[in-house]
């Protein structure tokens, strides 16, 4: 038999073309696959025997199939409806064939069928989408024929503009090479430009070198003509002193010659001798009359007394008659010859007062006030009520009419005019004083009496306690000075008996020293009795001026002589005061500057002596700023000791030394602190302190606060190379 024909591979659609052919064979077919199985069949209970039989048939139906694929052309094609059609009826015949399972296989058949059927009607509902595809195909193909046209007419378009930009491009390659060879000349000319550019540019620092070179020659050349002068001046100077120092001599030699020619000889010396022999046995016997008639005053004294019935207590010095006061013109002050002295008692305490007053006001215009403004400290411990006003401090609302003679600050602040606060005055009295500030030994519920103490008797009495306490140091150094002055008083005024006598006598004093507060003097005891400062330091700020000035007349040298043994000039003085106090911070030193200095220029000649000499009453704006700048400074580093240690403890009331000597070693300043300073403040000797060595927190920090740190620190020192030699002044 021939080969059975291929069919060619079908066109999207051409399936749906098929569904049309006739269907006209399924008869015909199933009649010959009829005639095919027309043979006996056997039912289903026949003996199995006839299972020998199903392949034969079987391979019928498999050969009737291709017979029919072979006819209809389908052999090889891919699966369509009319191949199902073929399958389908060889699938009935085999149905017919197995009786047994006949309804389960016309059920599957019937599922195929209907699932066939469901597939043939939606691919007839796709044809007419297929026949419309196959329109867009024809139209693509239009369109693909008018797309190559329209691309043939773009190419051609492209071509020709590529030849028209070859064109340019080469027009452009000629003028690019014209350019890189002008730009190849405008940078030969450029490096050539550049090379004599540097060229000069050395050249003009060489000259600027020179210039500098010639400059610095200019100044070493003055330098040195002022080195020059100032020791021709220094070497004339030396030749003036030693001049004078011959006529000084020469006057000497002159006087001694005198003596010479004018020595008594000897019989005339010993008559003088015996003479004052006379005198002085003549003195003695005038001295037992004196006795004897000051023996006969006191006796008649005391019968004057019994018989006028006049009783004195023991405290008070018997003067029944005043001796007569010797007056003194006082530079022309007062006037001697005023018949009463009552007068001139009246006048001369008028007269100080104003005095007193008035300077107070001019040196307060002169920088006093200002530094004292300036101050933290100051104004932090003068605004009590009874502060007084001598520094410029007064609130204008606590300011108190004085009159032109000058009275007022002692009497205006004693008339009860003020304002009312805790421990101010009124009529004489304290008001009752239970301010949290007020240390605890001195608050009282109720008036106490103002003595009105005098700032002499104030500042005796607390510098007889600063060194009552020094003698019994270091033991007494643990307790707060308060304490030491209220007990020292008790033992003094009878123990328990006198309690209201040492309370008023300690009231009184520290009223006086709240009201005089301004004044540095007062304000370290202010500090002093607060806890605040230690008694070293205290002390440290009574001497800084008086060791300033002994530094500058000992080890600075002076200037003419002609204007005074202690003239310096102002520059040389501002270094010297650095040189000496090397730890204070800047911005002190510009508020020294501009506060307490004395106008004009460095070169300006100063009086130092009169700048540094310490008056109890009238003292100079830069001793004022000098002693309130070391009390800060002393504060300062005391509150920071004080800070760092109690952190370091925590709550507990003992610290050892181990933490102490971490929590400090940080700190610039108090890392000076050498293991002396800690063996003193731990209360053992230096062998034995140790890590572990423990004390109270407060008397530790009472102990340190009196150590030597801040005598080294903020006192006023020379270095070790210039306590030998003089100062000269730096150029």
């Amino acid at each position: 038999a021939a080969p059975p024909m291929r069919a060619m591979p079908a066109a999207p659609g051409d399936r749906a073309w098929g569904t049309s052919a006739p269907q006209t064979s399924r008869t015909n077919t199933h009649g010959s696959l009829m005639s095919m199985m027309s043979e006996p069949r056997r039912c289903s209970t026949a003996p199995s025997s006839a299972l020998s039989d199903r392949p034969a048939g079987a391979a019928k139906i498999m050969s009737w199939i291709e017979s029919e694929m072979e006819i209809s052309g389908l052999m090889g094609c891919e699966p369509s409806v009319e191949r199902v059609r073929i399958f389908s009826t060889a699938f009935g015949e085999v149905i017919d064939m197995l009786p047994s399972y006949r309804p389960f296989l016309l059920a599957l058949q019937k599922e195929y069928d209907g699932l066939v059927q469901k597939l043939q009607t939606e691919y007839n509902a796709v044809a007419p989408l297929e026949g419309r595809l196959k329109i867009v195909k024809v139209e693509s193909f239009g369109f693909v024929g008018e797309s190559m046209s329209f691309f043939q007419t773009e190419i051609a378009s492209f071509r020709r503009r590529l030849n028209e930009a070859d064109t340019e491009r080469n027009a452009l390659r000629i003028e690019r090479d014209q350019l890189v060879q002008d730009n190849i000349s405008l940078r030969e000319a450029s490096e050539r430009d550049k090379f004599i550019a540097s060229e000069s540019h050395q050249q003009n620092l060489d000259i600027i070198k020179h210039l500098d070179r010639c400059e610095k020659q200019i100044e070493q050349l003055r330098k040195t003509e002022k080195d020059l002068h100032a020791q021709i001046k220094e070497l004339e100077l030396n030749i003036s002193k030693k001049e004078f120092r011959i006529v000084t001599v020469e006057g000497q030699l002159d006087e001694e010659r005198t003596k010479l020619n004018n020595m008594v000889p000897k019989e005339e010396h010993e008559a003088l001798r015996d003479e004052l022999r006379h005198s002085e046995a003549r003195y003695k016997e005038l001295e037992e009359q004196y006795a004897a008639k000051q023996k006969d005053y006191l006796n008649i004294v005391e019968t004057y007394s019994k018989r006028v019935g006049q009783t004195l207590s023991a405290r008070e010095e018997m003067r029944p008659l005043t001796p007569r006061p010797t007056w003194r013109c006082c530079r022309g002050l007062v006037d001697p010859d005023a018949p009463h002295s009552v007068d001139k008692a009246e006048f001369i305490q008028d007269l100080l007062q104003n005095t007193f007053t008035r300077s107070r006001a001019v040196i307060s215009v002169f920088g006093l006030g200002a530094a004292a403004q300036k101050s933290e400290l100051v104004q932090t411990y003068t605004k009590h009520p009874l502060a007084l006003a001598v520094t410029g401090l007064e609130d204008p609302s606590r300011r108190r009419s004085s009159s032109p003679s000058g009275r007022g600050e002692e009497d205006s602040a004693t008339d009860g005019h003020g304002c009312r606060g805790p421990g101010a005055e009124e009529d004489g009295y304290f008001l009752p004083d239970l301010d949290p500030e007020t240390p605890v030994p001195l608050r009282h519920d109720e008036k106490v009496k103002n003595l009105n103490f005098s700032r002499k008797k104030v500042a005796d009495f607390l510098d007889g306690m600063l060194k009552e306490r020094a003698r019994h140091a270091p033991g007494t150094y643990t307790m707060p000075f308060l304490d030491f002055m209220v007990q020292h008083l008790n033992t003094e005024m009878g123990g328990e008996e006198a309690a209201e006598q040492v309370a008023e006598f300690a009231i009184n004093i520290y009223a006086s020293v709240r009201r005089y507060a301004a004044e540095p003097d007062f304000l370290a005891y202010l500090l002093l009795l607060l806890n605040k400062l230690p008694d070293t330091a205290v002390r440290d700020n009574k001497l800084f001026c008086t060791e300033l000035l002994r530094l500058f007349t000992t080890h600075f040298e002076t200037g003419d002589s002609s204007h005074g043994a202690n003239t310096i000039t102002k520059s040389k003085f501002f270094w010297g005061l650095r040189e000496v106090l090397q730890n204070k911070d800047q911005k002190m030193w510009q508020d020294m500057a501009t506060f307490a200095f004395p106008g004009g220029a460095g070169d300006t000649l100063i009086d130092f002596e009169s700048l540094l000499y310490d008056d109890f009453y009238v003292m100079s704006p830069l001793v004022y700023v000098l002693r309130v700048q070391h009390m800060e400074e002393v504060l300062s580093l005391a509150n920071r000791l004080e800070k760092l240690v109690r952190d370091a403890t925590g709550l507990s009331s003992v610290v050892k030394y181990s933490i102490v000597q971490a929590a400090l070693k940080e700190d610039t300043e108090l890392s000076l602190l050498q293991a002396e300073d800690y063996a003193k403040a731990f209360n053992v000797g230096i062998d034995e302190l140790s890590p572990q060595c423990e004390r109270n927190i407060d008397e530790l920090l009472s102990m340190m606060r009196h150590g030597d740190i801040f005598h080294a620190l903020y006192f006023p020192l020379l270095s070790p190379d210039d306590a030998d030699h003089p100062h000269v002044e730096p150029t």
